[in-house]
């Protein structure tokens, strides 16, 4: 496969969570529930800019992989699919984690009681 259309595709991969981010940051209150207790009590608040946190972890572990993918690519002027799957299904497992967090949260900040 060539290497832009393997990047491209992690790229997109690792910068989703942001673009889901977006919408729910101004769908949430301006105060969120950040964390309960088991029984359902407020542990602590924070605000609706946590929600970009999420991603943006998720962001610097794509960028830390995408630098050990690039060292062992360095000797291929086109990836092989040993190379080229693992690094696309790493983003994407990626991804799926942070929006699935990101949707936790929102629900967790949605919450009345």
């Amino acid at each position: 496969m060539k290497k832009d259309t393997v990047y491209t595709i992690y790229w997109f991969f690792a910068l989703a969570p942001f673009i889901t981010a977006l919408p729910l940051f101004f769908l949430m209150p301006e105060n969120a529930a950040a964390r309960y207790y088991a029984l359902a009590m407020l542990e602590r608040e924070g605000t609706r800019f946590e929600v970009f946190l999420i991603p943006a972890v998720w962001l610097l572990a794509d960028v830390v992989l995408h630098m050990v993918y690039r060292f062992l690519e360095r000797p291929y002027a086109l990836l092989p699919l040993r190379l080229a799957i693992p690094r696309i299904a790493t983003a994407a497992i990626f991804c799926a984690f942070a929006i699935t967090a990101e949707l936790l949260f929102y629900q967790a900040a949605m919450m009345v009681f």
